[in-house]
């Protein structure tokens, strides 16, 4: 039995041998190897090409989305404090309506963004970090509803409650908002990053079948002693449209996918981090004053975030390099001038507190003139912010053009190659009659 069963294997593969070696065997197992060349390629070129757009669309409709509210978290949070702490530098607890305003836009917008990233389905710490910063916001507002109330009483249990409300933002709150802001923006670094890469194995495959297709041609004109195959004319033009495609809308998307990387969302990384220090700043400059001689703390963060900001490896440094655009360049550029000013502004208060002239400190703090320190604090952040929403326009317009570079390209490669593959067996089969 098993004799016999190994007796007709072998006569099959005598067969199979004596066939390769007659004329239409081989152009059997030729047109049999580029056929399946040409629709594995197509396919294989068309699920690259629709995992692209699911990258790029994963990064449209949840990573951006969830990047840009954990950054409006992160903002909103760090303004609220400071215009909380500012509020309580104006003479009889009485704060004006811009401030009110301002706070209460920055609380209602970091609402809003804890909203869209709990909508947003994060995973693991980042949902718990939503969690926890969702719980903490109405312990905030309260905490600076007494300190208003006390303040407008004349009360000194005021100064405290602003304090631990400050105290709440900048050690529980501004954490749990950076490592969801970091968390985030690490995801939709990994997502540009595997959007960006180009197909180096699929275009060389692609090449292999234009090459095989090429060969084909040339063997049938030299066995067949005729010059022109129309079939195989028609799947070489196929093909190389459909490597063509393929390389255009991959190396485009890559492009774009990297620009909006690097003009967008790093510029925006870098922006955010010098606006969230200005921030801090300015509420360190307040709750100083608010101390009433008791805020060295808050004066030597002061000076710590000043150190952090300046200098060649300064923050500010680091988003004037990060801001690609001639718009966002010259924000920085406005923010970096209005810094200065603002320092010596600064130093100006603190030489009439530390003289123990304090409502002239508290004067030269609120001051909305164009030398004024409330003026200027509020010149560099709104010029950061400027700058953010110019490299967030970026980002925003690169991915687009990313995205629209891949837009029927999965479709058309794919039947490209089929076409390719149908005029194959329409260039050998005439030749395979004639045997016949």
């Amino acid at each position: 039995m098993r004799s016999g069963v190994v007796e007709r294997s072998v006569q099959v593969r005598r067969w199979l041998a004596r066939y390769r070696r007659r004329a239409p065997g081989q152009l059997t197992l030729l047109l049999t190897v580029l056929v399946l060349l040409c629709l594995t390629t197509g396919a294989a070129c068309a699920l690259d090409l629709q995992r692209r757009k699911d990258e790029l669309a994963g990064i449209a409709d949840r990573s951006a989305p969830l990047t840009g509210a954990a950054v409006d978290i992160y903002q909103s949070l760090s303004d609220a404090d400071a215009t909380a702490a500012s509020a309580f530098l104006l003479v009889g607890g009485v704060e004006p309506a811009e401030l009110r305003e301002r706070y209460q836009l920055n609380i209602a917008e970091t609402s809003t963004a804890l909203t869209t990233a709990s909508a947003g389905s994060p995973t693991g710490e980042s949902a718990v970090t939503v969690t926890e910063l969702a719980a903490y916001l109405p312990v905030y507002t309260g905490l600076v509803e007494a300190a208003r109330m006390y303040n407008r009483l004349g009360m000194p249990q005021g100064v405290s409650y602003l304090r631990e409300a400050s105290h709440l933002v900048q050690s529980r709150m501004l954490p749990s908002a950076q490592r969801l802001y970091r968390a985030e923006i690490t995801r939709l670094a990994e997502a540009q990053a595997n959007a960006s890469v180009v197909g180096w194995i699929l275009l060389t495959l692609g090449i292999l079948v234009v090459g095989g297709l090429v060969a084909a041609q040339i063997y049938l004109a030299r066995t067949t002693r005729r010059i022109l195959n129309k079939g195989l004319l028609v799947a070489t033009l196929a093909a190389v449209a459909a490597v063509s495609w393929f390389t255009v809308a991959t190396t485009s998307a890559a492009e774009h996918t990297a620009a909006s990387r690097h003009e967008g969302s790093a510029a925006v990384e870098a922006l955010v981090e010098a606006r969230i220090k200005v921030l801090e700043a300015r509420s360190d400059e307040a709750l100083t004053l608010v101390a009433r001689g008791g805020g060295k703390v808050y004066e030597d963060h002061f000076n710590g975030v000043k150190s952090r900001l300046e200098g060649g490896e300064g923050l500010l440094a680091q988003a004037k390099a990060a801001a690609a655009s001639p718009q966002a360049g010259q924000a920085v550029d406005n923010a970096i001038t209005a810094w200065q000013a603002w320092l010596v502004s600064h130093q100006a208060l603190r030489d009439k507190d530390d003289e123990g002239d304090y409502n002239e400190a508290i004067r030269l703090a609120a001051d909305q003139g164009p030398s004024g320190a409330g003026r200027l604090s509020s010149t560099v952040d709104g010029q950061l912010g400027e700058a953010i929403r110019h490299a967030a326009t970026r980002f925003e317009e690169e991915s687009a053009k990313a995205g629209g570079a891949l837009s029927t390209a999965d479709i058309g490669v794919a039947l490209l190659m089929v076409l390719a593959a149908l005029g194959v067996v329409a260039g050998f089969a005439p030749r395979l009659r004639e045997y016949r």
